[in-house]
């Protein structure tokens, strides 16, 4: 189909014109409700009622998750193109929408999910509007995915074969700058060591107790002598999830928790053997013994050159977030304790972004470098969904320069105009993608051929051990 790309936008536009107001309520609606993984009942009923008002058929509980959901709009059985939405948020995060910390004690969306769910559901409705207008075929699917916060939903879903069929996915992040990213994510594997020991009196008979705390803390100490024997690009965090109930009593159970992440999934395999080898003898060495769990995992991502270049021409279009002097100036404040350090090494090194911007508190251009070949350092599940179907993501500022995911920060951001009005960046940028690639054929084939020659070398297997299920965890 020739499309005018012209007539598209615009009436892209005008859906976001008329409709902006119920995505910035949406999106405070599942700020307020901050729910955390797999919890996220009322969160995913809002975005998935909405896509059914529209006139989408809606698919709840697939993967035997109750709260992820697939909506479909179909015109022809192809292209099919995808959308990915996120909205679980962080346990203990919540805080005040205020210019200093103040928690509230309750979870919160320091991660901004809250703006992603809204945006690739703002993005799939006004793209359906698009197709009736111009009678575009295909199919449209928006993708409810709970949990990606250490959860791992896609990788289950993916498992399950729900992501089956599709042409292209796009999906987008908030972030601290605006971009289409091809940087890989790490793989990661979320592991919980259990380690069995005997109960005793401390003081009266220590000799009789074999402390399952002192193998959990030996494990530790193990694993950071292993950090000087890895690349540089790993990544290993640990917390003692157990470490027994009271000191007069020898631990008979303990528990640490660990998160191994590496650039490739075949790094990560083996970064575990080792960490499995010195549980095993820190079991030895505490008369204790240790089993562990996998309770979550994910592949490094893989990005098609093919879809981010139109991805990013189109993000070119809607342009980046426009701040007012207000929102400035409440970023500043935020900024109060963030270093120009913080700031020069979260755009250069995060985003490769010049350092003439790092002394603002905002920002609101575009960085055309789309990080090809790079590796970031975080994780996602969106990993082994990049491996099914030709994958683009944005990034979009929806916080201020400087301050990390997973802050109080971020929290207030999304819960305001500095996070909103990024989501709808972001929303707009999707929708014109989606429009784009539905009528577009040949760049279709050619992210297929490209995703194909990079799997041919390195097929996809699930990260997730036999019999896992979601709620592992």
């Amino acid at each position: 189909m020739n499309l005018d790309m012209d007539q598209a936008q615009k009436i892209l536009m005008d859906w976001f014109e008329k409709n902006q107001q119920v995505a910035i309520d949406t999106s405070k609606k599942i700020w307020d409700l901050a729910e955390i993984q797999f919890e996220e009942f009322e969160s995913s009923a809002l975005l998935s009622n909405w896509l059914e008002s529209e006139g989408f058929t809606i698919e709840r509980g697939v993967a035997n998750m109750p709260t992820a959901f697939v909506a479909t709009y179909s015109t022809a059985d192809k292209p099919v193109i995808g959308i990915i939405a996120e909205y679980d948020a962080l346990e203990g995060l919540g805080c005040e929408i205020a210019d200093t910390h103040i928690p509230t004690g309750k979870n919160g969306h320091a991660c901004g999910h809250n703006l992603f769910g809204t945006a690739s559901t703002s993005a799939a409705i006004a793209i359906k509007t698009a197709m009736e207008e111009l009678g575009i075929k295909g199919t449209l699917k928006l993708f409810g995915c709970p949990a990606e916060e250490g959860g791992s939903a896609k990788v289950f879903m993916v498992r399950d074969g729900v992501f089956d069929g599709l042409d292209a996915m796009i999906a987008w992040h908030p972030a601290n700058a605006t971009m289409c990213t091809m940087a890989s994510s790490l793989a990661i594997y979320g592991v919980k060591f259990a380690f069995h020991g005997i109960a005793a009196h401390a003081g009266v008979t220590p000799h009789l107790g074999r402390s399952a705390l002192d193998g959990a803390i030996l494990m530790d100490v193990g694993v950071n002598y292993l950090r000087e024997h890895m690349t540089t690009s790993c990544r290993i965090h640990s917390v003692i999830t157990n470490g027994g109930i009271a000191p007069n009593i020898v631990p008979s159970e303990a528990e640490i928790y660990y998160y191994l992440r590496a650039p490739q999934r075949s790094e990560v395999d083996d970064l575990f053997e080792r960490v499995k080898d010195i549980a095993k003898g820190a079991a030895l060495m505490t008369g204790t013994t240790v089993d562990y769990k996998i309770v979550s995992a994910s592949s490094n991502s893989i990005s098609s050159k093919a879809i981010s270049e139109v991805a990013l021409k189109n993000l070119l279009k809607v342009g980046g977030p426009k701040f007012t002097p207000e929102e400035y100036e409440f970023a500043a404040k935020l900024n109060v304790d963030v270093k120009l350090q913080d700031k020069l090494e979260n755009m250069m090194f995060m985003y490769h972004i010049s350092d003439e911007h790092c002394k603002d508190d905002l920002y609101e251009g575009i960085g055309e470098s789309m990080l090809e070949g790079t590796t970031a350092p975080y994780s996602g599940d969106s990993g082994d969904v990049s491996w099914q179907v030709p994958f683009a993501s944005y990034n979009v500022a929806c916080q201020t320069v400087g301050t990390g995911n997973h802050s109080w920060q971020q929290t207030v951001c999304a819960g305001m105009g500095i996070g909103q009005k990024g989501m709808l960046v972001a929303a707009k940028a999707l929708s014109l993608t989606g429009v784009e690639l539905m009528t577009s054929p040949d760049i279709l084939e050619a992210a297929k051929k490209e995703l194909d020659d990079k799997l041919k070398n390195y097929p996809y297997t699930s990260p997730l051990p036999d019999g896992a299920t979601p709620f592992d965890n």
